[in-house]
């Protein structure tokens, strides 16, 4: 149990000064607000820490996403660059067609909007994050002015 002590001096003794800590009694509401408001502030900070925590993982995992879809954009770009080159007339025939190829860009535009779809879910999970970030720290500023507000009425 967390209490704030108080020393009290016994003048009874008459060889020293005898000092001995004793706890609150448990009929001081005073002390009771303020072990309160401790206990509320350190719980808003527990939480505004999971929080940012939380926003700087959604963080790494948008960036390796928005990576991962900028490099399937890459691909598929440049498969389909590749595949308009290949494709060209040569002396007024058309060449075949390659159904390799047509396969390949087909998986390569499912991996893109694979990738962009990823980007998007991890997106809107760190701004979640991020919203939940701004209300543990709001929740944690509250907590805080409590505290203060309630030790200063003690101090007074």
């Amino acid at each position: 149990m967390t209490y704030t002590p108080t020393v009290v001096t016994h003048t009874e003794s008459h060889n020293y000064d005898q000092s001995i800590v004793e706890a609150p009694t448990s009929n001081d509401p005073v002390n009771h607000e303020l072990i309160d408001a401790a206990h509320c502030y350190a719980r808003a900070f527990t939480a505004a820490k999971e929080a940012l925590e939380a926003v700087q993982s959604s963080e790494l995992a948008l960036a390796h996403s928005d990576i991962e879809a900028v490099e399937a954009f890459n691909a598929e770009r440049s498969a389909k660059a590749t595949a308009k080159q290949a494709s060209a007339n040569e002396i007024g025939f058309t060449a075949e067609s390659d159904p390799q190829k047509a396969t390949d860009l087909a998986a390569l535009d499912h991996a893109a909007e694979v990738a962009a779809l990823h980007y998007q879910q991890r997106r809107a999970i760190s701004m979640r994050a991020e919203l939940a970030a701004n209300r543990t720290t709001t929740a944690l500023q509250d907590a805080e002015a409590n505290l203060i507000e309630t030790a200063r009425q003690l101090a007074t």
